[in-house]
């Protein structure tokens, strides 16, 4: 309860200073000069302290949005469960972790949630170009939609896997 919010806090708070210390970069519609670097002087500058503005009022504004929705469209709890059968499937956004639970059993869904999250963490660093275009990163952008594809993939897997048991079996 405590570790994964405070988490987030210390990236988010990280990433404010990296935005900060290295300047918010140029938007890629922006014209390049002929060593393909962006103009910086066509985009205007803001004081830092605006863009935290900018973000305050977002998430107020999202935040806000979500409470009105889980007040009035409060998410389903579940079906009523049946003793001795266990056909429960998690949220959605799980599906493709179990996917990977009934193929490989329960330790699946640790490594490969370990394993998204290192790629994610390990994609700025492995992805150097000085290049913001999608067109011109293009290692970047098929590695992208290998992993979008797989997880899309192993999601829509769980209508045509027969369901098995699980902790138990």
């Amino acid at each position: 309860m405590v570790i994964l919010p405070g988490t987030i806090l210390v990236l988010v708070t990280l990433h404010g200073l990296l935005v900060k210390r290295h300047k918010i970069s140029p938007h890629p519609s922006l014209p390049a000069d002929i060593s393909g670097e962006q103009a910086s002087a066509a985009e205007p500058t803001e004081p830092f302290t605006h863009h935290l503005r900018r973000i305050g009022a977002f998430a107020l504004v999202l935040a806000g949005v979500l409470g009105i929705l889980a007040v009035f469209l409060p998410p389903p709890v579940g079906s009523t469960p049946v003793a001795g059968i266990e056909v429960t499937r998690p949220p959605w956004n799980f599906w493709w972790l179990y996917t990977l639970e009934d193929w490989f059993g329960l330790p699946a869904i640790l490594f490969a949630e370990l394993a998204f999250f290192i790629i994610l963490a390990a994609a700025p660093f492995a992805d150097r170009s000085r290049h913001r275009l999608w067109r011109r990163r293009p290692v970047s952008i098929a590695a992208g939609l290998v992993l979008i594809l797989s997880i899309v993939t192993l999601t829509l897997l769980i209508f045509f896997i027969p369901v098995k048991e699980h902790l138990g079996a």
